[in-house]
Formats: structure tokens, C-alpha cells, sequence
């Protein structure tokens, strides 16, 4: 597990700076910002918060790398999530690094958000590797694997917990399709142990509402086959 987690910051390290010899002057920079608004927050396979839950999405671009921050605040929840993400694309690749955050609002001084030991500290850091698909082969996959951080078991050793996922997504009339797979290959936040933790299928469209605007939905219906815990989630966005 330590040597992909390894492998994975060595080819982060070597793409970054392989970046920054392509000038970024003549590049456009986009700034992009939604707002979701979701039933419930389920993420992997993993049910994070039961109460409806209103996640904004603020992000600037320039270039292949996109620099964001998103959050997830839940009705009656006391364990809002704030994130931050830097992305770097090179055609169907991505590689990313997130530092996810969640607060305790029963007791604000109990997690610092500036402390970083790796056995105290709030923040879980993660680096991923997606293949986005073609418009030729449009199957996708994505390896991540948490390196640093509160992703630890009860001695304060860290887990490594690593996730695997796979989707082919597909047109139906003028509905956006995908089924999905998901597991983990060892013990950690995901499972007590190896097994398939996210299976499902989602379905997403576009519904025109006035001349100049329309509204996405999205429905997705989810089994985590190793907790036997079945999902329904539904959500639109807004941007």
C-alpha cells in the first residue's frame, strides 16, 4: 500500500513539473462555481450524512490544472465538510490531490483546522489517478489512496484506506446513464476488509424550464454490498 501511494505522489511530483514549463500566459482563466443540492450525501458507497445537504462547488482553471474548494452542509448536521482540490488534466488523464476537512460544530476548538501532525490533525489527504474515457472507449477508472492524515485506525497509524472504481456511461434518448463498480483492497475507512463496497447505476438530464434555463437532475441508485446497505439519492444542481 505505501509503495502506490509512493508511486502515486512520484508521478504527481513529475506531471506538476513537467506543467510548469508549458506557459500559462496565453492560457484563459475559467472561473466555475455550482451548487448542488442532494437528498443525501452518499459518497463510495458510504452514507456520510442522512440529512438533505446543499454542497457549493467553487473552482478556477487555467491551463490543464484547476485549483477548488467544496463543501457539504447538511440539514441539522454537525459535521459540515469543507475541501479543497487541485486537478491536473492531460487529455483523458487526471491526476488529483485532495484535502478533505470536516468541522465539529458541537465543539469547535476540538479540531484545529491548522494543525497538521499527522496523528492529530482534521484533515485527510488523498491522491487519485482517473482515466475519463473517449468519446471512442468510454469507460473510466480511478485509483485513490488517502497518504496523510485522519485516516487512522485506533492506534493512530495510518490506514492507507484505498479505493478502486470503474463506470461506463452511456446516452438513452436525452437521459446521461452510467453503471459503476467500486471496492477496496484492504482494510480501512471503506470496509474491515477487502471487498466490493459501491454498485449501482445513475441517471441524469437536463429539463428546460424557460428559453435560457434549464435545470439538471440526477438520480442515482446505490448497494454497498459489504455493509448490505441499499441507497437511493437524488439531487439538481444550480449554476
Amino acid at each position: 500500500m505505501k509503495k502506490l501511494t509512493l508511486s502515486i505522489l512520484i508521478l504527481i511530483a513529475a506531471l506538476s513539473i513537467k506543467a510548469q514549463e508549458v506557459a500559462t500566459t496565453q492560457n484563459k482563466i475559467n472561473l466555475n462555481f455550482k451548487v448542488d443540492m442532494v437528498s443525501r450525501y452518499l459518497w463510495r458507497g458510504l452514507l456520510l450524512d442522512n440529512n438533505p445537504c446543499i454542497q457549493p462547488d467553487l473552482s478556477l482553471s487555467v491551463g490543464g490544472f484547476t485549483f477548488g474548494s467544496w463543501a457539504s452542509y447538511g440539514y441539522n448536521s454537525k459535521f459540515p465538510e469543507i475541501d479543497f482540490y487541485l486537478i491536473y488534466e492531460f487529455g483523458p488523464l487526471s491526476l488529483t490531490v485532495f484535502d478533505y476537512y470536516n468541522e465539529d460544530e458541537t465543539d469547535l476548538s476540538s479540531i484545529k483546522y491548522f494543525t497538521w501532525d499527522r496523528k492529530l490533525t482534521g484533515h485527510a489527504l488523498e491522491g487519485t489517478i482517473a482515466w475519463n474515457g473517449t468519446e471512442n472507449f468510454p469507460l473510466r477508472a480511478l485509483a485513490a489512496t488517502f497518504f496523510y492524515g485522519n485516516d487512522r485506525d485506533a492506534d493512530g497509524n495510518q490506514y492507507y484506506s484505498t479505493y478502486f472504481e470503474i463506470g461506463y456511461p452511456f446516452n438513452l434518448s436525452d437521459y446521461s446513464l452510467e453503471f459503476f463498480l467500486g471496492a477496496t483492497p484492504a482494510k480501512g475507512l471503506y470496509n474491515n476488509s477487502a471487498n466490493i463496497v459501491n454498485v449501482g447505476f445513475s441517471a441524469s438530464k437536463d429539463i428546460k424550464l424557460t428559453e435560457n434555463f434549464t435545470l439538471p437532475i440526477k438520480g442515482s441508485f446505490v448497494v454497498n454490498p459489504a455493509q448490505e446497505n441499499v441507497f437511493f439519492v437524488v439531487g439538481i444542481t444550480l449554476q
